[in-house]
């Protein structure tokens, strides 16, 4: 059998002191830690489709060069990796793979890249850039043993969000102070005002929810939230647990950017099979060439932030009972199909052969 992809790496360019791109745990095994649990344990019950892809140490044989750390980790433990690996795809005249996923998404200075993200900002396209979904577990699999739960159509909407929404003024101050450049210039330029970090969206939204009479709240709201073991101010599985059961009790999902321009939270909403309502701050949304977000989601831009209660609220009154349940099986629907870790390479190969193509 032919593999659609291959990709090249050396074999010297292995570090043992840093954790793998997961686009090489189904070659160099699963790098996370039991600190991270979640991460860990989705890796380990689903894999990245080997039928699609494989790496090869043969440059002749390869159709793409792979840096083999995210961008993130190579800036900061081994940055001559990075300047290596584009000299080499370089010679071989070959587009380098580079793995620039993160809360934190750093510019890539290397021309001939293919960049993977899931964060960044429309306004601000990079043609490198391939936008892929934060990799969210089946939560439905985990938690329900895969057993869809629909909701029918009540009366009054009921809103959901647990999640970290708020943190100490003095905490408050000192991201405002930082951000007050971008705040200037989005004077100039409403898109800019998207740029706001998460938790002041999420404030804002919160607010907002709480506010309404005609709308019910499902809110837990958290000073901090971590999936590390170490930074968990309460136990993972405790606060993971009370994540879905108020995805259960919800109608509508509150999905709002976190610290990169994107969230997990929209995948993990879609994996329950629950419909979310995306406040949407200039997001590229993974695969959105072919698919439509809208079949099976509400979303909100965030320059009517304001109108948000007012928005569920005719929304929920026009969608009939039928589309209202048909919605939910969408939901579950587009994360298995497109989102699933074990899903992903069948969307994300077609799109770095088109790359391919464009840099012969």
């Amino acid at each position: 059998m032919t593999i659609p992809l291959t990709l090249y790496v050396d074999p010297a360019w292995r570090r043992e002191v840093a954790a793998h791109t997961p686009l090489l745990y189904p070659f160099w095994g699963n790098a996370l830690s039991d600190n991270t649990p979640f991460h860990k344990a989705l890796f380990e019950r689903y894999s990245l489709d080997v039928s699609l892809y494989g790496i090869t140490d043969d440059a002749s044989q390869a159709d793409m060069v792979l840096m083999p750390y995210s961008h993130n980790v190579a800036l900061a433990k081994f940055p001559g990796l990075i300047d290596e690996c584009a000299v080499r795809a370089s010679a071989l005249g070959k587009l380098l793979l580079i793995d620039g996923v993160g809360d934190i998404e750093h510019s890539v200075s290397v021309p001939h890249a293919v960049v993977l993200r899931y964060g960044g900002y429309r306004f601000k396209g990079d043609p490198r850039e391939i936008h892929v979904p934060p990799y969210a577990d089946d939560l439905l699999e985990r938690y329900c043993n895969g057993e869809l739960s629909v909701r029918g159509k009540g009366q009054t909407p009921v809103v959901g969000f647990a999640g970290w929404a708020s943190s100490t003024p003095w905490q408050f101050a000192k991201t405002y102070i930082k951000e007050l450049p971008m705040r200037l210039y989005a004077c100039a330029d409403t898109r800019y005002r998207a740029c706001k970090k998460g938790i002041f969206f999420r404030r804002r939204v919160l607010s907002l929810v709480r506010a309404s009479k005609d709308v019910s709240a499902n809110i837990i709201e958290r000073q901090s939230y971590s999936g590390h073991r170490e930074t968990a101010v309460d136990v993972p599985e405790e606060l993971r647990r009370e994540f879905v059961e108020n995805l259960l009790g919800s109608d509508y999902c509150l999905d709002v950017r976190g610290d990169a321009n994107a969230s997990t939270r929209l995948f993990e909403i879609l994996s329950m099979g629950r419909i979310p309502v995306i406040i949407d701050t200039e997001r590229n949304f993974p695969f959105s060439d072919y698919i439509d977000y809208r079949t099976f989601s509400l979303v909100v831009d965030f320059r009517e932030l304001d109108a948000l209660p007012e928005r569920v609220v005719q929304f929920h009154a026009q969608v009939s009972p039928e589309r209202f349940r048909e919605m939910q099986r969408a939901a579950r629907e587009a994360y298995t199909k497109y989102f699933r870790v074990d899903s992903l390479m069948t969307h994300l190969v077609p799109e770095l052969r088109k790359r391919m193509h464009s840099h012969d």
